[in-house]
């Protein structure tokens, strides 16, 4: 049997510390990626620039990509690559969808879709995630 009074416990302190990382975890937001269109070529250019533009990413957000498999795919790449859609080398991170990528990190976020003329056909976004306020 465990003597709690040899815990030095304080539990105002422990439950304003659980309540704070409760909130934390639960203001996390799941964006789908063009909502309803979902990550296929946009029905014009700016599409994918108009929808990140209406949205707020935070660090613990997480983008979702709804995507039939095999027909696109996802890959953070460098500005450079996004501007030029050079698709060469890079790491794609979804290779089948639907799937998602957790926001872990502040700042801009390139990503585009490796399949032949995707990103030439401005299938690609860029996010700028804002930095944790915790």
């Amino acid at each position: 049997m465990i003597n709690m009074s040899s815990f030095n416990f304080n539990i105002p302190i422990f439950l304003a510390l659980l309540v704070a990382t409760m909130a934390f975890q639960c203001s996390a937001t799941e964006h789908v990626v063009g909502d309803n269109d979902g990550w296929s070529n946009p029905r014009y250019p700016e599409f994918y620039a108009e929808w990140a533009s209406l949205h707020t990413f935070n660090v613990g957000d997480s983008l979702y990509f709804n995507f039939i498999e095999d027909t696109h795919d996802v890959a953070e790449v460098p500005q450079e690559a996004y501007d030029q859609c050079h698709t060469e080398g890079v790491k794609i991170i979804i290779k089948i969808g639907p799937g998602a990528v957790n926001l872990t990190s502040s700042g801009a976020h390139h990503y585009i879709s490796t399949h032949e003329g995707d990103c030439e056909t401005h299938q690609k976004v860029a996010i700028y995630v804002q930095p944790s306020s915790v």
